[in-house]
């Protein structure tokens, strides 16, 4: 069983309804996972892709906002508070009968503290939980923006505990996907926002337990967002927990 997946930071409404939807509909994914998903995103999804992605799980709440689209059922799908304000998204894809849990985080960046970025405790914390979770109940793609770099400690806790990076294990290149142009979260004019940068940092990822292999994976095309898509091919190996 193969199975494409896509991660996008929607950038709060920066991705536009119009081209969104043609992006998605040229990845050509099985499942789609959104993040600061605003509600004139999620409004055209619901209607314009329901032909390709009859299941959907869009929960627009701007920063806070998550999504999934699904060309396979999707069952049990629970908001987690694993952050105050900011809840993740977990749901279980029903493959032909095979079962995969699917987690969509997007936690805090990290904060200023003794001269360096760090993440505070709460957001340590939910980071901790989400690898737990997936780990509990393979097969899992754990999937968003996580706000974090390989440099930073969290990534190696996430791989010690074991997690693959699908990039890192299939992608080409440096992967970088933020920052495309200036998002909400700064205090400028909006024409600014739409001023093109060159990304300098990969913070969007797709996390997999051991029986989920990544083949291929790859930066989509530029929607509007400050972020990049991250696109994996991943194919299942049942073998792998043997």
């Amino acid at each position: 069983m193969r199975l494409r997946v896509v991660t996008y930071n929607v950038g709060n409404g920066l991705a536009t309804p119009r081209r969104l939807v043609e992006l998605l509909r040229k990845v050509e994914a099985d499942l789609v996972a959104l993040q600061e998903l605003a509600t004139d995103q999620a409004g055209v999804l619901a209607t314009d892709l329901l032909d390709i992605y009859p299941q959907q799980v869009l929960l627009p709440a701007g920063f806070a906002g998550k999504g999934v689209l699904s060309r396979y059922p999707l069952l049990q799908s629970e908001q987690l508070a694993l952050y105050p304000d900011r809840p993740d998204l977990r749901t279980t894809l029903d493959v032909e009968g095979q079962l995969i849990q699917v987690l969509v985080a997007h936690p805090p960046p990290p904060r200023m503290s003794r001269g360096r970025l760090r993440f505070d405790a709460p957001a340590r914390a939910q980071l901790e939980s989400l690898a737990t979770l997936a780990l509990e109940r393979p097969p899992a793609i754990l999937l968003g923006d996580f706000n974090l770099t390989w440099r930073d400690p969290m990534y190696a806790h996430l791989q010690a505990a074991g997690l693959q990076d699908a990039f890192a294990v299939a992608g080409s290149g440096r992967g970088w996907t933020l920052p495309l142009r200036l998002g909400h979260s700064t205090r400028v004019k909006h024409r600014l926002q739409r001023l093109p940068l060159r990304p300098f940092m990969r913070v969007d990822y797709i996390w997999t337990t051991a029986d989920l292999v990544a083949t291929e994976a790859w930066l989509g095309e530029d929607a509007g967002s400050d972020h990049l898509p991250l696109v994996a091919t991943l194919r299942l190996d049942l073998t792998a927990h043997e």
